[in-house]
């Protein structure tokens, strides 16, 4: 690999920038485009800006996170909890100025519940991490769930109740803040009335749901629960199949082989976090790790990390079921009812429009059979909600019965009931009949989350009183008549049970910043000044009285009868949880005469697919920065949402990246830009949901468009028929993909398990070679990281934790196209073979803190120097960033500071700071340092208790979180650490070690169960 120059190549001939054949970034990469060439030949990506030179707009209005003073990160009217919590570690008799505390609590998004710890330092809440005696989820930790710190103090809040005054045609209102009393007070003289209906989202929690049973039971009020991505036709078929409302439990980790149709479950699927554990388990010994196959209509994040991955439209969805169906039925004589025979014979004549050859069927076919009983058959998530759905998830719970895996692989949990879209239009019919006095809405936006055909806000103002607990005026809330802000789960009590017999406590870790309530203590007061409700609701102050009596009387029978309750309490609180699953086994004998009813689809042209992101979600949390500016997995590209085309429907309709397109779906029109993206079905038009929030705050108003104004009348997110119509405009989508590119060499290494069993460390080159530094010894601790290819699924999760722990700051939009993103780690993903249908690889690169460390050399006030133990350390007052550093580092790995992003806070932001890290200023280069922070605090504890580090003991922020256990950090030096064993196995290679550099971090080859022989690529050459 050259050293890169400053200096830009001639525009009219760039030099040509290695690429390895096999693996390349971007189309541009793979074509060896100019403009890619021009970039790679500079070292940074634009010309720097005066401060001054910046646009007014974006200093203002994006939220530039990390960077204020420790100062600052000390002040505030910080308050502790009212109610005694208990720490994670033990209960210090109060808050030790420097010394952190750990509390456990829990994160719930209505389907998957989450442990955590949270680390709090003077009282104020600074990082969430998972709970690694928590079943759920075993010490992983969703991307939403870490940014659900910067949630908390976001300034956009609202800070206490607020009551819209209306005219008489519910428009020009005014905005007052009442006063407690009077508000309940009017509330519950409304609620007395009669005609009550709550909305929420799905409750987790099995107190509040206690409560809002009784709230409901004394006011003759109905409970509707809606979710914008809803399971409720996944629930449904599992009752037509086996009788019963309820939900999968997969053990994937004891399957051989998982056939994914559309279900994104490393990424948003059910409890994503749990099955990443379990997958990355399943995989971990090579010579009998499983084998996944996904059907996509997306490039999801599951078919990214597939061994097999065929490109489908969403239409085709059901077809591909059959089509296994069908060869089982032929291959092994699989008994059907009469009546499914014609229904397979129909769809044996369609496998020819799958586009695919139909001896893949047969293959598929032959390995479910030989994996009865180990194998797993799933479907779900919004990328499935088509007019084809219902029959789809049968159509997968009768295979699944066929083939042994219920009360194997798959258990099932009891289902908490969930509404339809029908039942929310039948909802806004009554509201529009001024049936519906009061509207009670919690933790829903209607208004946001259906298209505008369903009349949600017209419907809205015939209600006579509408109540929202939202933490802002977002867009449905806005025409409520009182906006009673609920508090943030880390401010509040609660539990939640999302795994059947797992009960988790919700402590808060920091008491309300604002002036707001739970949505539980609203319901107990209204119900105890209209007297009205059962007696346990009436009887209790608050909702911590109301929880603590739930547990003495519901919990404590189920899972430790005869226990002292108080005993029982405080280990529960320093547990974080209690119980243990209870998921149960059902019935294996699905109904399979029942799928003689569901038809062969007739599908021709483009059709739309809406799916959710890893970042966004449906949209609820927009208004955190770092989810936006975190790349999306497999496109890569930050602060948008875009229409992704295959490359052939790209040069068919003459569009290229950034043009921006007018969708038409049935008269419903949205514009966005175009993204071609590799792998996708030559006729889907695939477009992320959670974007274009208008009422959320200043970080995500008006980022991205819309896309749920596309869903049907019939809540069909996927499968409709769209046409596009190209305009005149053209939008840069900001992709850092390409920003700090490693060129050419050996960079990612795979093999086959077939090349693997033959020879351990297949397709890795070692290198030889002679090096001008001497070398240096290390007589204490040698730090080193291993990063498994295998096991990392590209989720994202390292980088939000990284973000947190380092205070790195966001940059917004802007500056990412201008190649300035600040994230200290990355994920870099690679594709490999053809740009119509390529595979993908994953690999995270932070700085390998190398011995023979090149920036170093380079350095001419010796800011970057190397320590004792090991590390590439960055003094920071001694840096006057001349940039040679990042020039010379092959890895590309060292960020420059370009503007001081510490003056751009906003309180109370600067409370999620970590004070334990020094803030960097303008003109300074910054990286990555193993967490120097986490090193020296257990270091100082090891020498205080005069004992050596335990090896495990240090995690760094990475690897704390990392949900697939990809990374392990300890002592190189210590040759029974796991990290030595790991640098000691035949897997294991250093990242562009003809350099010499000798990093610290070494990277284990990705295996692929795709029955291949050999690892080959289709890719051809281009210069």
């Amino acid at each position: 690999m050259q050293e890169q120059s400053t200096e830009s190549a001639p525009e009219n001939r760039p030099e040509k920038i290695e690429r390895d054949t096999n693996y390349w970034l971007s189309l541009e990469h793979y074509a060896q485009d100019p403009e890619f060439l021009k970039l790679g030949s500079q070292e940074f990506a634009s010309s720097p800006l005066k401060e001054g030179e910046e646009n007014a707009i974006e200093r203002r209005d994006f939220l530039k996170l990390m960077g204020a003073s420790i100062a600052l990160a000390s002040t505030g009217c910080l308050r502790r909890p009212v109610q005694k919590v208990v720490p994670y570690n033990k209960q210090p008799e109060e808050v030790t100025l420097g010394v952190p505390n750990y509390y456990t609590s829990s994160y719930s998004d209505g389907v998957e519940s989450l442990g955590l710890l949270i680390k709090t330092r003077e009282g104020r809440p600074i990082k969430v991490e998972g709970n690694p005696e928590h079943p759920n989820n075993k010490g992983a930790v969703s991307i939403s769930a870490q940014a659900s710190i910067l949630n908390l103090y976001d300034p956009d809040r609202l800070n206490g109740p607020r009551k819209n005054l209306w005219n008489e045609k519910r428009t020009n209102k005014d905005t007052v803040t009442p006063k407690w009393d009077a508000m309940d007070d009017e509330i519950s003289a409304q609620l007395k009335k009669g005609s009550v209906v709550i909305l929420s989202s799905s409750i987790s929690s099995p107190s509040l749901r206690s409560i809002v049973s009784e709230f409901s039971q004394g006011f003759a009020a109905k409970h509707l629960v809606w979710d914008a991505h809803s399971n409720d036709q996944l629930i449904r078929a599992r009752k037509m199949c086996f009788g019963a409302e309820t939900l999968p439990v997969y053990q994937i980790d004891k399957a051989k082989l998982i056939l994914s149709i559309d279900a994104d479950f490393l990424a948003t699927f059910l409890t994503p976090m749990a099955f990443s554990k379990q997958f990355s388990k399943g995989r971990r010994e090579i010579e009998k790790m499983s084998r996944l196959v996904s059907f996509d209509s997306t490039f999801s994040l599951t078919g990214a990390n597939a061994d097999l991955r065929y490109r489908i439209k969403p239409s085709q969805q059901l077809d591909v079921v059959m089509a296994i169906f069908s060869e089982l039925e032929k291959q092994h004589k699989v008994v059907v009812p009469a009546a499914l025979k014609n229904t397979l014979d129909e769809y044996r004549n369609r496998i020819s429009q799958l586009n695919m050859d139909g001896k893949i069927f047969a293959e598929i076919a032959k390995d479910l059979w030989e994996n009865r009983g180990q194998s797993i058959v799933m479907a779900g998530g919004i990328a499935t909600q088509t007019e084809f759905s219902e029959g789809l998830f049968c159509a997968v719970n009768c295979l699944n019965s066929i083939l042994g895996n219920e009360g194997k692989t798959i258990l099932e949990r009891p289902a908490v009931a969930s509404s339809s879209f029908a039942d929310i239009k039948a909802l806004i019919t009554s509201m529009t009949a001024g049936k519906v006095k009061t509207l009670i809405l919690h933790k829903v936006n209607p208004i946001y989350h259906l298209p505008e055909s369903f009349g949600f806000a017209e419907a809205l103002k015939k209600v006579d009183m509408v109540v929202s607990t939202a933490d802002r005026i977002d867009e449905t809330s806005q025409y409520a008549n009182y906006i009673i802000p609920d508090n943030h789960p880390l401010e509040a009590w609660g539990d939640s049970e999302s795994l059947e017999g797992v009960i988790s406590l919700q402590q808060p870790s920091i008491r309300p910043l604002y002036d707001s309530r739970a949505f539980a203590l609203s319901l107990m007061n209204w119900g105890f000044i209209a007297k009205m409700g059962p007696k346990r609701l009436l009887a209790y102050e608050t909702y911590y009285d109301y929880l603590r009596n739930y547990w003495k009387e519901d919990v404590l029978p189920k899972v430790a009868k005869g226990q002292n309750f108080d005993d029982f309490w405080a280990q529960a609180l320093q547990k974080g949880f209690v119980g243990s699953s209870r998921a149960t086994a059902g019935k294996n004998s699905a109904k399979l005469e029942m799928l003689s009813h569901y038809k062969a689809s007739e599908s021709v042209g483009p059709e739309l697919v809406l799916y959710p992101t890893v970042m966004m979600g449906d949209g609820s949390q927009t208004n955190i920065s770092w989810l936006h500016e975190l790349p999306d997995p497999v496109t890569k590209i930050t602060w948008d949402n875009y229409a992704s085309v295959s490359i052939a429907f790209a040069k068919k309709n003459s569009l290229s990246e950034g043009d921006v397109i007018e969708l038409d779906v049935n008269g419903k029109k949205l514009e966005l830009p175009t993204h071609i993206q590799p792998g996708l079905h030559d006729e889907v038009i695939a477009v992320a949901v959670g974007y274009g929030r208008t009422k959320v705050g200043r970080v995500a108003n008006n980022v991205g468009r819309n896309s749920y104004s596309l869903v049907s009348d019939q809540g069909i997110f996927s499968g409709q028929k769209v046409t596009i119509k190209k305009t005149s405009r053209k939008e840069k989508l900001a992709n850092p993909q390409g920003n700090q590119s490693m060129e050419g060499r050996q960079i990612v290494v795979e093999a086959t398990v077939a090349e693997y069993q033959k020879k351990k460390s297949a397709n890795i080159h070692r290198h030889h070679t002679w090096s001008i530094w001497p070398g240096q010894e290390y007589n204490g601790n040698k730090w080193g990281m291993s990063v498994d290819l295998n096991s990392c699924t590209g989720c994202n999760a390292c980088v939000v934790s990284c973000q947190s722990e380092n205070n790195i700051p966001v940059v917004g939009k802007k500056y990412v196209l201008e190649g300035r993103e600040m994230a200290w780690i990355r994920i870099d993903r690679y594709y490999t073979g053809t740009p119509d249908n390529p595979e993908v690889v994953f690999q995270p690169v932070m700085c390998q803190q190398c011995s023979n460390a090149p920036c170093e050399t380079v350095c001419p006030v010796l800011a970057t120097v190397h320590t004792d133990d090991g590390l590439n350390a960055m003094v920071y007052n001694r840096c006057v960033g001349t940039r040679y550093c990042s020039n010379n580092c092959p890895y590309k790995v060292r960020r420059f500071n370009w503007f001081a992003w510490n003056k751009k806070i906003e309180a109370p932001l600067n409370m999620a700071l970590n004070p334990e890290v020094t803030v960097r200023i303008r003109g300074v280069m910054e990286k990555c340092t193993f967490c120097v922070q986490r090193i020296k605090t257990v270091k100082n504890t090891a020498r205080l208790e005069n004992r050596k580090i335990k090896d495990g003991e240090i995690k760094t922020a990475c690897q704390v979180v990392c949900p697939t256990d990809a990374i392990v950090f300890g002592d190189m030096n210590d040759p029974n650490s796991a990290v030595s064993a790991l640098f000691k196995d035949e897997r294991a290679y250093a990242l562009l070690e003809e350099w010499h550099a000798a990093p610290s971090v070494r990277y284990l080859s990705k295996i692929r169960n795709n029955g291949e022989e050999k690892r080959h690529s289709n890719s051809e050459e281009h210069v």
